[in-house]
């Protein structure tokens, strides 16, 4: 991506679509003067000169079209804003042509005039590329490079627990935490330094031992709250939950009827479903995302082996899995051998087709079995899809995973840093034993907090900041 900072940018920061409302915003150089020469307003001076945030109600002209079209305007002034540059933001109704013709108006105003004490140097009106408003943010200092990925997740959060992981971040709490990881860090590197100093004149002011219960004690915490992230990650991703079960047990049957929707294709066909299917399920503001599984059946060719490939994989890195069984059929020792194979400990049992004749019960299952959450259900009556709903909710508080905003979440490229920094920890340590030099420590000390610097943003490269506002829409 190449931003230009001098540029004014502007965006449809709303929706595309019709709709009642929209929003265009500006933000940059001229954007005060560039409102002023289209929107109708008693005192077009007081737009550009006042101080502070201000609205106004009037028209703008589009002089091309010869028509008014009503909006309110909302300034803000630098460095009070979103971007800590002059902001304009132009509310008026959400029609696509209107909002079209508006937006070639604003874009035309750089070329065709010149505004007073204006250099045509500066820059231009342009479109926003994607993310830029945020990314002005960030590099004019308003927030860190951590708080403005929360953004992102916050337009993306799907429910109420991923918004206020998402809001947390935003006021600080990822960073925080990193400053203080950093802050540690130096401390020590700088006692390191001066023992560095005083050296020949054999005086210890750090020992060895006092850096290795430091060093441990930043390792220690950082290994908490990664491996602390990925239960933070349940909620803010989603708990991932995977149908799996023989052929024909009524896997794809049950995954409709909880998405209340026709997802999956059902026939009565063994081995309908040849491949994963995943969808978003909110219960009770945790977001689930269940996955429906191929039947499990010996590969008899080179197809049928990847399909069951792909079921086990899915298995995997499942934090809840659902067993489902048909409750007229009678249990084999593959099915038994299969759900012990199973790595993760969240396991429910769903005995399905309820509605005809049963040839399970709880009496029949092997003792491995019974120690798991055991439902009934129908899908034809609809027997048991309540239940089975509210054992996947308490399943998770049971399991004390965290579904609130009260830990801190990572996203991938920040998680792989941590890890980078986490390594390089691991590696001091080692050396420790090995008595290397105090300069040697120091140096390896940096690279640390190089490493965190790359979260919050204190250490940027070009590749960072295009990895991270690449994802972001236009407007935002």
């Amino acid at each position: 991506m190449s931003f230009n900072l001098n540029d004014s940018i502007l965006a449809i920061s709303t929706p595309s679509g019709k709709s009642l409302r929209a929003i265009i915003r500006l933000s940059g150089k001229d954007v005060f003067n560039c409102i002023r020469n289209i929107f109708v307003f008693d005192d077009c001076e007081e737009i550009v000169y006042k101080k502070g945030f201000n609205s106004y109600q009037g028209n703008i002209y589009i002089e091309k079209e010869e028509i008014n079209i009503p909006a309110c305007i909302y300034n803000m002034k630098a460095p009070n804003s979103y971007t800590r540059e002059d902001v304009v933001e132009i509310h008026t109704f959400g029609s696509p042509p209107l909002l079209e013709m508006l937006m070639e108006t604003l874009l035309s105003m750089k070329r065709e005039n010149n505004f007073e004490g204006s250099d045509e140097n500066e820059g231009r009106i342009r479109i926003a590329e994607p993310g830029e408003f945020t990314k002005r943010a960030f590099l004019n200092g308003r927030i860190s490079l951590a708080e403005a990925e929360s953004v992102l997740h916050i337009i993306r959060s799907q429910t109420d627990s991923e918004l206020l992981i998402a809001v947390s971040n935003l006021k600080g709490r990822l960073t925080g935490f990193m400053n203080e990881i950093q802050g540690e860090l130096m401390s020590l590197c700088a006692r390191i330094e001066a023992a560095i100093d005083f050296f020949d004149q054999d005086i210890e002011l750090i020992s060895f031992n006092e850096i290795r219960k430091q060093l441990e004690n930043i390792k220690e915490r950082l290994c908490m709250v990664v491996e602390r992230d990925q239960i933070s990650r349940i909620s803010y991703y989603g708990v991932k939950t995977v149908f799996v079960g023989w052929p024909n047990v009524g896997k794809s049957s049950l995954f409709n009827k909880l998405l209340n929707r026709s997802r999956a294709i059902v026939t009565s066909i063994h081995g309908t479903t040849r491949d994963t299917l995943e969808a978003d399920l909110n219960l009770d503001g945790i977001n689930f995302r269940i996955v429906d599984s191929a039947g499990i059946v010996e590969g008899k060719d080179e197809l049928e082996s990847i399909i069951v490939q792909r079921t086990y994989d899915s298995t995997e890195n499942a934090q809840i899995i659902l067993f489902v069984m048909d409750g007229c059929m009678e249990i084999c020792s593959e099915q038994i051998k299969f759900f012990e194979t199973i790595a993760t400990k969240n396991k429910i049992i769903v005995i399905n087709k309820n509605d005809l004749q049963q040839k399970i019960d709880y009496k029949d299952l092997p003792s491995v079995m019974k120690g798991y959450p055991i439902v009934k259900t129908s899908v034809v009556t609809g027997e048991g899809l309540d239940n089975l709903k509210k054992i996947m909710v308490s399943n998770i508080f049971k399991n004390n995973i965290d579904t609130s905003a009260s830990n801190i979440v990572f996203n991938t490229r920040q998680k792989i840093i941590l890890c980078r920094a986490y390594e390089i920890l691991d590696y001091v340590l080692s050396s420790l034993d090995e008595k290397i030099a105090h300069e040697l420590v120091a140096i390896d000390l940096q690279r640390v907090m190089d490493t965190i610097g790359e979260v919050t943003g204190e250490v940027l490269t070009d590749d960072i900041l295009d990895i991270v506002f690449s994802e972001f829409c236009i407007g935002k």
